[in-house]
């Protein structure tokens, strides 16, 4: 299909959901994808999931156990450039399928293994699974549920569109190294990554304790403590729900106002969140504010809110917002026939290219619908090592970023790419990022990054922001539509600066549109396009809260984006426009439920009312003293667990002997499962299946994030970094989620100062120490007062 990686052959064969959606990232922008399936398909091979997660591919049955079919896979292997699978190493040697065999025998190809948890974690031995991952890592218990206590299985599978980011971002990264090594890798994202690399908004450790948000159930109504943001869902008097968050200048007084809070709350000059709440404050944000909102319907307050310049949306279903009419402005609704519905309706390819426009994606092809074409696809010119050009250490090394954007989206998504070697250049407003006064918050987008002050509504502060825009590699933002072009950081204006560039722009809703103008803040965009009423579970209100959102989802997608356009240009020579508003990343990490020919919602899979699973064989099962997981669709595992349950004669049954018969009597099979699990506790339960083989979690119920920054092994992999001397004191964050066999990342220091690298970079341009002073002592840019030491911090939620 046409689009910027139309020169990319990618084959997929893992009978993993993140493979999956990595393979579909790749295919909706232009990749060859060949996806190589078992034959008869995998355990969910035809669950309304592939409607979406497998369009745009082809499909080939090959049982890679067998000598002649892996032959096969090897033979599409050697004219591939990116080759996904979902195995652990010791599984992988066995298949003669481990990096070191395939360093041998295909010395260009970039593999991507989409692990469990890594083979340099404590965990390395568990099996495979979104939900055990859940259940080990406590994230089951990070959000609270408002219908039930205990764990809530993850309705919204965010770890695993987050491991399939990190897969693509991580093979993107690898094949830019190829440019300069002449030789491809093995890159690794495990579902732990995905789990920790959805976590540095909210978890940090700092020596006195400060952190913007309160710590444990980060759906708590009172989260916030004294911080002057709220952003929480409210139900009005028809009983629909909204989401507002009152970020922006003025937002909170604005929003207060609006509710009839006015004369209570006082107006703050300069950045909001950095005065705290007062005691009746503090009552109207966390208290009154819910009956308020019970005064009026949903559609009158969001329309009130929007005249006042406050972020709100409303909360939908999955698929619902397809319907909106800025989804329809800016053609993120596609048609495709279907042999079940006629027509479905899905959420289209998320990135939006200027100069490589990507084609609307086929159909998910039948099941082996290309084995015909197997010899001519094993047939391709074969993919060579070339001779290294350069040495680079990372895998990003010489790529410069020079990011004008505010806020964490944008920002995440560069610091992901600083940490791959990229020179990421912040460029602040003397009055610096709005987020700059919550520290854990802001340390997590922009942490390692360089920083410059500069007043851009001056001609000079401009003239030095065109000098570094001549240098770079690419340019990011999320001002609002036209704001840009008034500033004169306009995409006409810096591509005649540097016709190479890649202007990356990545507002709330897009540049165009009927909503374009709107403000948009994480999580309104999430609760818009869904997550709520995943998490929330059938004939249930919507949840308070999920884990995973837009602020991470379009940061993943900001940098696959950038990269993206980078492959792309490293064959063209040409710059390009790429734009990713929250909107469609949001809308993309929910294609896996769609709208019918009638227009009506499907879900792709769907949390039970007890939000305790989308499957009999992947569930919690409630025991005599807690809860334990168990991922057991495919034959093999089901067989165990039967086998472990007492019942081994279950897979002969015509009920359960196929995972599709399974699905069709899944309240049969749950009904079987449950007594057996009620009548032990999960030690027991655990210790009988896990005997078996039968893949299964003891479901965590305290947090494990906070605990991982203290783990010996999580430091010495990179995951976990330690600044003693940042200005908020000695603190330990969350750093790198992907990892390299050759050219690894690596994540390092904590967030700049406002101003901290004005000089350093203005010499860089070229720019003489006269000059600079010049520069600084008229206002038009600005240092740090100090490189060393504290800074004064008033935010914290305690």
């Amino acid at each position: 299909m046409p689009g910027p990686l139309d020169h990319l052959i990618v084959i997929e064969a893992a009978q993993s959901m993140p493979a999956a959606i990595a393979a579909m990232l790749l295919a909706d922008h232009g990749a060859d994808v060949t996806k190589v399936e078992p034959r008869g398909g995998a355990f969910f091979a035809h669950d309304l999931t592939r409607k979406s997660w497998d369009r745009g591919k082809r499909s080939v049955e090959l049982d890679i156990g067998h000598d002649a079919d892996r032959e096969s896979l090897r033979a599409l292997l050697k004219g591939a450039d990116i080759f996904i699978h979902a195995m652990e190493e010791k599984h992988a040697a066995a298949l003669g399928l481990d990096e070191a065999s395939l360093k041998r025998d295909f010395p260009a190809l970039v593999v991507m293994a989409l692990t469990a948890y890594g083979a340099d974690t404590p965990f390395a031995d568990r099996p495979h699974g979104e939900a055990l991952a859940a259940a080990r890592l406590g994230t089951m218990i990070d959000k609270g549920s408002p219908f039930r206590p205990g764990p809530v299985y993850l309705g919204h599978p965010a770890l695993h569109y987050g491991q399939a980011f990190l897969g693509v971002i991580g093979a993107l990264a690898a094949l830019r190294a190829r440019y300069h090594i002449g030789v491809g890798q093995r890159i690794e994202a495990s579902l732990l990554d995905a789990m920790i690399a959805q976590s540095p908004m909210n978890n940090w450790w700092q020596e006195e304790g400060i952190s913007y948000i309160k710590k444990g159930d980060a759906g708590a109504l009172d989260r916030f403590g004294r911080t002057r943001l709220v952003t929480a869902m409210f139900e009005c008097s028809d009983g629909r729900f909204l989401q507002f968050h009152t970020g922006g200048p003025g937002g909170f007084k604005a929003a207060m106002d609006v509710l009839g809070f006015g004369d209570r709350v006082q107006a703050v000059k300069g950045a909001e969140m950095a005065v705290p709440l007062s005691d009746d404050e503090y009552r109207i944000a966390r208290v009154e504010i819910f009956d308020a909102f019970k005064q009026k319907p949903r559609d009158e307050w969001i329309a009130l809110l929007h005249a006042a310049d406050v972020a709100a949306l409303p909360v939908l279903e999955p698929a619902e917002v397809l319907l909106d009419e800025q989804v329809t402005f800016v053609g993120q609704r596609i048609a495709l026939p279907d042999p079940d519905f006629g027509t479905i309706y899905q959420s289209a390819p998320a990135l939006r290219y200027g100069n490589t426009p990507c084609a609307t994606p086929r159909p998910a092809p039948a099941i082996g619908a290309d084995n015909g074409d197997l010899a001519a696809l094993a047939a391709r010119t074969p993919r060579v090592a070339s001779s290294a050009t350069s040495a680079i250490r990372h895998p990003l090394e010489g790529v410069k970023i020079v990011d004008f954007s505010s806020f964490f989206a944008v920002g995440y998504g560069g610091r992901l790419l600083n940490d791959l070697g990229a020179d990421v250049i912040k460029v602040e407003t003397p009055d610096g990022d709005q987020m700059r006064p919550l520290p854990d918050c802001f340390d997590a987008a922009q942490r390692g990054k360089r920083d410059i002050v500069l007043n851009l509504k001056t001609p000079e502060g401009l003239a030095a922001a065109h000098r570094l825009v001549a240098e770079a590699d690419v340019v990011t933002h999320n001002l609002r539509p036209g704001k840009a072009d008034k500033l004169g950081i306009g995409y006409e204006t810096l591509l005649g600066i540097n016709p190479k560039l890649i202007y990356a722009y990545m507002p709330g809703y897009g540049s165009k549109g009927p909503k374009s103008l709107l403000k948009s803040f994480a999580p309104l965009v999430s609760g818009w396009t869904g997550l709520l009423c995943e998490g929330g579970g059938e004939g249930n209100p919507p949840t308070r809260s999920v884990f995973g959102n837009e602020d991470y989802n379009n940061g993943f997608l900001a940098a696959a984006g950038i990269l993206i356009a980078l492959e792309h240009r490293s064959l063209s020579g040409r710059g390009d426009y790429m734009e990713c508003p929250q909107l469609h990343s949001s809308l993309w990490t929910t294609s896996e439920h769609f709208l019918d020919a009638d227009m009506q919602v499907v879900y792709g899979f769907r949390l039970d009312k007890d939000q305790a699973g989308i499957n009999a064989l992947d569930r919690i099962y409630r025991t005599t003293d807690g809860w334990l997981c168990i991922s057991c669709r495919q034959d093999d595992r089901f067989a165990a667990l039967a086998r472990a349950v007492g019942q081994p004669d279950l897979p002969a049954d015509p009920r359960f002997a196929t995972p599709r018969a399974r699905t069709r009597n899944d309240a049969a099979l749950q009904a079987l499962l449950t007594p057996f699990f009620a009548a032990r506790s999960s030690a027991e339960a655990f210790e009988a299946l896990d005997a078996a083989g039968a893949a299964c979690e003891i479901v965590r119920e305290t947090s494990w994030v906070q605990d991982a920054l203290w783990e010996d092994w999580a430091f010495a992999s990179n995951r976990v970094i330690e600044d003693k001397d940042s200005m908020y004191g000695h603190v330990r964050m969350f750093g790198s989620f992907m990892h390299f066999s050759r050219t690894p990342g690596e994540a390092s220091g904590s967030a700049p100062r406002l101003g901290h690298h004005t000089r350093e970079i203005l010499a860089e341009v070229g720019y003489a120490p006269e000059e600079i002073d010049a520069l600084i002592a008229g206002g038009k840019a600005m240092v740090a007062k100090s490189t060393t030491g504290r800074i004064t911090s008033k935010v914290s939620a305690a």
